[in-house]
């Protein structure tokens, strides 16, 4: 597995790997680079900088036995947004506790303060795929104010970490970034502009989310949580609202209230969004037909889910090249 920094400043003043039962060295650092072998993991981790204080990290890894990464920098003052595509991304800042923090698939979570530390954890055989942001301080500045009012920064904190479920807008720029092709012209151009539309709709969705009175329990939040995860189980045949409220333990009112309170979306559309999700990868990867894509996602009406593809994506099925 690769693991490439955007310039030296940025690379770790150490680096550790535990789970490595030999006594080769289970990586190799060559320039900005560090290279693990391929007995430990696959993948990549790349980090680049769109513009002055903007940086993109995009990873694909998958570790072949469970593994701890330790790293260590000079103290450095940080705000980070993470996206999660696949995997539990689970990790810990050992100076400042140690609670550990886990996300998941549709959760981001903002980093901010001071750190000096971070230990990350992984699973074996399984796909991790995130996306983070990262800006130096002359570019996170302006946003403090606002996200500071909001409580989600204090100024005095060490480091400090908040999860949140993400929006289907903040997953349809995620999906965008991750299909640029290499080749495609002002890649870098086209790169910064979706980054900085994706910390707007993070701003604009946490900033107006704290402004919310959601006042769900702990139980009703794991019960929903429940809910998402039977419909991402069930979703091209989905449950009724009264089967998924009697699985999970809600009443069909709480259910409805509560999943468009924590998902930011009715379960209507959770499913056509799933839905839409497979149907894209299916015509972006494979290439089937339209017709085959729409009998694979669940449309008996071929029309049908031309219509939901256009309002999901902007264009029709066919067009994805």
């Amino acid at each position: 597995m690769l693991i490439q920094w955007s310039a030296p400043e940025y690379m770790p003043r150490s680096f550790l790997v535990s789970g490595v039962s030999d006594n080769k060295k289970p990586f190799k650092q060559t320039g900005n680079c560090l290279e693990l072998t391929k007995q430990l993991a696959n993948g990549f981790v790349n980090m680049q900088e769109l513009s002055k204080g903007l940086f993109l990290v995009q990873s694909e890894m998958s570790f072949n036995k469970e593994t701890e990464l330790c790293e260590e920098y000079f103290e450095r003052k940080i705000f980070q947004l993470s996206f999660c595509m696949n995997g539990i991304c689970e990790w810990n800042y050992r100076e400042a506790g140690v609670e550990n923090y886990r996300l998941s698939p549709t959760e981001c979570s903002l980093q901010w303060g001071t750190f000096s530390r971070c230990v990350s954890y992984f699973g074996s055989k399984q796909p991790y795929r995130t996306l983070s942001i990262s800006l130096e301080q002359e570019r996170f500045f302006p946003l403090a104010e606002d996200l500071e009012a909001a409580h989600l920064l204090r100024w005095d904190s060490k480091i400090c970490t908040h999860v949140f479920q993400t929006t289907p807008e903040i997953r349809l720029v995620l999906q965008q970034l991750l299909d640029c092709p290499p080749e495609r012209k002002l890649r870098k151009l086209y790169l910064e502009g979706k980054v900085l539309e994706l910390v707007s709709l993070f701003c604009d969705g946490v900033i107006d989310g704290q402004k919310k009175d959601k006042e769900i329990s702990k139980e009703d939040y794991r019960c929903l949580m429940n809910a998402r995860e039977l419909i991402d189980n069930r979703f091209l045949h989905p449950l009724t609202i009264a089967q998924i409220a009697e699985q999970c333990f809600l009443s069909e009112t709480k259910l409805k209230q509560g999943f468009k309170s924590c998902f930011n979306c009715t379960i209507y559309e959770y499913i056509v969004e799933k839905r839409m999700e497979l149907a894209y990868r299916l015509l972006h990867n494979e290439k089937y037909k339209v017709k085959d894509v729409a009998w694979m996602v669940g449309y008996s009406n071929a029309s049908h889910f031309i219509d939901a593809f256009k309002k999901r994506y902007g264009i029709k099925p066919g067009e994805i090249g």
